[in-house]
């Protein structure tokens, strides 16, 4: 997958200023690139350990994805005092056809890892960094 590095870099500023609660946010694109991240409502109940997007959020996301040729192919979240890779909780979430960008915040420089769900697990997905 093919991600612009200005998309990467408002992930990790969305990160940091939501910790220590976790961020969540849309991936706009197409099948093969993302191209635009969509900062979102966390409105989950324990935020500081799972993400729920605002479905108004997510929505909105869309209509204006469509709009301009372009779609919702994923979704990113982060993981403020853990490690860049799906959690129980992540996996208990997923759901196929679905692009899952995590950031990583512990350790000296933020990372950022993708996923995709395909037969009951998360499968990495490499990040091809474009300009």
């Amino acid at each position: 997958m093919r991600i612009a590095q200005a998309v990467e870099g408002a992930i990790v500023v969305h990160a940091r200023a939501e910790a220590p609660r976790e961020c969540c946010g849309l991936l706009i694109g197409t099948g093969a690139e993302v191209i635009e991240a969509v900062a979102a409502r966390n409105l989950s109940e324990q935020p500081e350990t799972r993400y729920l997007i605002d479905p108004r959020d997510h929505l909105l996301a869309i209509r204006e994805a469509r709009a301009r040729g372009l779609r919702v192919v994923g979704a990113y979240h982060s993981h403020p005092r853990s490690a860049a890779t799906p959690s129980a909780t992540d996996a208990a979430d997923g759901f196929s056809h679905f692009l899952f960008v995590i950031v990583g915040l512990v350790g000296a420089r933020p990372e950022i890892t993708a996923w995709i769900w395909a037969d009951g697990n998360f499968t990495a997905v490499p990040l091809v960094r474009f300009p």
